[in-house]
């Protein structure tokens, strides 16, 4: 009777042996092979917050539709990946991606990059805009008070304008507008530090930081590539002979949000601290982000005649030697005569 009842005690053993091996085996499969995520057909932004466990992270995936079988998922992490811990942070949700996939990504902390494009020629104020309405960006006293960036940026200047370089930045959720601005600044501070160190010397400009206003004029002024060379010599060359730069976007600049839409006489007339038409050389600050091609461009401008240039009116301008071939060409191209 004692070796019946061992016997059936044995085989219950191995029959109990035999299901969790083939339980085991078969969970293993679905979470390393199997198990993906559901109602998904195109990559999703999903934030694990802070403190977050597997079980956790498993009923917010099920409520929000994403994870049909949320114990599967919790049982197989307790079994296959004890111990690892999710990091906080922003993730694309992928579709057809495996569940260990997913997993891994959580554990290793590989959030999403984000990115934020800022164009040459644009103005700090639009920089401002365009992070304060960026959902993973955090704001701070960086956003509201310029001279307080720039303090914080150890800038010597308290005007932001032109000491940002226009480019396309990456970054995590949750990273500050400081830390944006602070990587712009760094890289306008290389770019104009190895460009000034190439400049053509016969360029009339005593530092780096007058490089930055007259290229953010020239930025201003044209977006023809081929172009700016010739601009930056139109300018180069009136200040070499003491004439005054008189360029329409440095009269918008000054004017600020009192523009209104075009330029009309008492404008051209109104003396501001910009408005070049009204006084000598260079304005105070640069009056945009210019980027790389126009800084080189305005130090290593082409070799020209040129003083003066009227628009095509197709993104393109004609450049005349004499005031005389200047009036023509506004004539023509201008005022349709």
């Amino acid at each position: 009777m004692i070796k019946l009842v061992l016997r059936i005690g044995l085989i219950l053993a191995l029959l109990c042996a035999v299901t969790l091996g083939s339980a085991y085996g078969g969970l293993y499969y679905w979470f390393h092979h199997g198990g993906q995520l559901s109602n998904l057909e195109q990559p999703t932004l999903f934030e694990v917050p802070r403190g977050s466990h597997a079980r956790r992270l498993a009923v917010v995936l099920h409520e929000q539709g994403f994870l049909e079988q949320p114990q599967l998922f919790a049982w197989s992490l307790r079994l296959f990946h004890r111990g690892e811990t999710i990091q906080a942070g922003v993730y694309e949700l992928r579709p057809n991606e495996h569940l260990v996939d997913l997993w891994g990504r959580f554990h290793r902390g590989e959030q999403h990059l984000f990115s934020i494009t800022f164009v040459e020629g644009t103005e700090f104020r639009q920089w401002q805009q365009q992070l304060a309405v960026h959902p993973y960006v955090r704001s701070g006293l960086a956003a509201e008070e310029p001279a307080e960036l720039m303090a914080q940026l150890g800038s010597e200047f308290t005007h932001p304008e032109g000491l940002l370089f226009p480019d396309t930045y990456r970054f995590y959720a949750g990273t500050s507008d400081l830390q944006l601005y602070r990587q712009a600044y760094q890289r306008m501070q290389r770019v104009v530090t190895e460009l000034w160190s190439q400049r053509d010397r016969s360029v009339p400009l005593t530092d780096w930081y007058q490089a930055l206003i007259l290229a953010s004029i020239v930025e201003k002024e044209t977006g023809a590539e081929h172009e700016r060379d010739l601009v930056a010599s139109v300018f180069v060359n009136r200040l070499h002979t003491g004439m005054r730069l008189q360029s329409d976007p440095t009269i918008i600049y000054g004017l600020g949000e009192r523009y209104r839409g075009v330029i009309y006489r008492s404008d051209i007339r109104e003396h501001t601290p910009y408005n070049t038409y009204r006084i000598d050389g260079l304005p105070p600050t640069p009056i945009a982000m210019p980027g790389r091609a126009a800084i080189a461009a305005t130090l290593m401008p082409a070799s020209s005649e040129y003083f003066y240039f009227v628009s095509r009116n197709d993104g393109t301008h004609v450049f005349s030697r004499t005031l005389e071939e200047h009036n023509r060409a506004v004539n023509r191209y201008q005022r349709n005569r």
